[in-house]
């Protein structure tokens, strides 16, 4: 009987031992899921800078390319499609 007795307190203190690995597991969990969202919104922000980056690069990059004659006959293309542009949106909005 005092067998029995025994393997019963055992069993009980193996699930009370399993329930309170299990419950910090799931702690961890939780934990560790608050980090994947705090390192994907900073992955996110991250590419976002370096998308403005090459972005500024690229323009810079651009600006190198030309001589002043040639901004000023790009300048005055892309004057001539804002133009273009602004009479296409206005003949949308009557």
């Amino acid at each position: 009987m005092n067998d029995l007795y025994a393997n019963i307190k055992e069993l009980q203190e193996t699930v009370q031992r399993l329930l309170k690995e299990f419950a910090d597991v799931k702690k961890e969990n939780e934990h560790l899921k608050q980090q994947i969202i705090h390192v994907k919104k900073e992955l996110t922000e991250k590419e976002k800078s370096i998308e403005l980056l090459q972005q500024k690069f690229v323009s810079n990059h651009i600006a190198e390319l030309y001589d002043a004659e040639d901004k000023k006959i790009l300048k005055a293309k892309i004057d001539v499609y804002l133009k273009d542009i602004e009479k296409c949106l206005s003949l949308l909005n009557t």
